[in-house]
């Protein structure tokens, strides 16, 4: 299970914003743990779900000195517990995973860096 969410989550932390700079829409630049990540929302179209679930909004890619720190998918929160069962299945030396709510309509899954 674990080896295909990873494969699944298409963007891997760590890699160059040159491989999607073409796909991007510049948002707000925010800061955290003391580094500024730029915010960008992936417009391609081609990536729609994640676990068969389909996403409620664009993801969000964030780069630090163009590197990827850190994606956020976006979903309505009726899929909480099940993404909850499906993430915390699993556990990875390279990258956090972590399911979150984000209001009272979503919840949010967040790769980034340790």
């Amino acid at each position: 299970m674990c080896n295909s969410l990873l494969k699944e989550l298409r963007f891997k932390i760590g890699e160059q914003y040159e491989l999607n700079e073409f796909n991007l829409k510049t948002l707000e630049s925010t800061f955290s743990n003391g580094l500024e990540l730029e915010n960008y929302e992936y417009i391609k179209g081609d990536f729609k779900t994640l676990l068969e679930v389909p996403f409620s909004s664009n993801v969000i890619l964030q780069y630090n000195a163009d590197i990827l720190y850190s994606v956020i998918y976006e979903f309505e929160l009726t899929h909480y517990s099940y993404l909850k069962s499906k993430v915390n299945q699993c556990i990875f030396k390279e990258v956090t995973i972590e399911i979150l709510i984000k209001d009272k309509y979503h919840c949010q899954i967040v790769l980034q860096s340790k």
